[in-house]
């Protein structure tokens, strides 16, 4: 309905508007509803879960074969679950930092839980033009560390995997790095890993750190495969910048 003022016309008549806009008036046409039509497809890749099953689950998989434990569905339920919350959380944030979070870490090996066998934080940093940065202070392994009875040695794994989340560029990047000490008293000095991704400003990264324990039992240069004896999380992820 449209009413008559002083300064003129205002409001609807059928499908005109007429409205006035710093003294002048004007009439434009109403806005036509878009209906959609029953049974148009929609993109999932348009939505948070359709994107996070597409490319998270590419990410888990590319990342799958690293590991002494096999991945299965609850692996994957749990790393895409994880991711998802993340993703809906930072995706529109300008700056999605790339940084280690020990309170909201994914563990992949649901039988353990990596902040009940370090006892030290990971640093991760985002340098800039495909540059991620791993710290891992001096560990004391027999004070910082839980290993299954007969422990020799220790393998950490530092994986990175990234994806550009984006339809047009369906593909994983991927990088590991490994820590390996004697399980004792003695300090393992601390590491400082830079990775160099190669990949674009705007890529979505992950992080993950692994502990492998080499013992008596298992035998020299093999390592305990007792899932329960096998931590893996993803402790970080963000936007790679430039």
């Amino acid at each position: 309905m449209a009413r008559i003022t002083e300064k003129g016309i205002s409001g609807l008549v059928g499908n005109v508007i007429f409205y006035t806009s710093n003294g002048q008036n004007y009439i434009r046409s109403k806005p036509r509803k878009k209906n959609k039509k029953k049974g148009d497809p929609v993109n999932p890749l348009n939505t948070i879960f359709g994107a996070v099953s597409t490319y998270g689950s590419g990410m888990i998989k590319r990342m799958s074969g690293s590991f002494l434990f096999r991945f299965n569905l609850a692996t994957y339920n749990l790393g895409r679950g994880w991711m998802r919350n993340q993703y809906a959380a930072h995706k529109d944030d300008a700056i999605w930092e790339l940084s280690a979070r020990n309170n909201t870490m994914c563990q992949l090996n649901s039988e353990t839980d990596l902040r009940d066998f370090l006892g030290t934080a990971i640093t991760v940093t985002n340098d800039g033009k495909g540059l991620v940065r791993i710290s891992i202070p001096e560990i004391n392994p027999k004070k910082d560390l839980k290993a299954p009875p007969r422990t020799m040695r220790v393998n950490l794994k530092m994986i990175i995997v990234t994806s550009p989340f984006r339809e047009t560029e369906i593909r994983n990047n991927f990088w590991m790095e490994q820590h390996n000490f004697d399980y004792s008293d003695s300090i393992a000095p601390s590491k400082e890993s830079i990775l160099d991704t190669k990949t674009a400003e705007g890529d979505i990264a992950i992080v993950v750190i692994a502990l492998e324990f080499e013992t008596t039992r298992s035998g020299k240069g093999f390592y305990n495969t007792e899932k329960r004896w096998l931590p893996a999380a993803i402790i970080a992820m963000g936007r790679l910048k430039n």
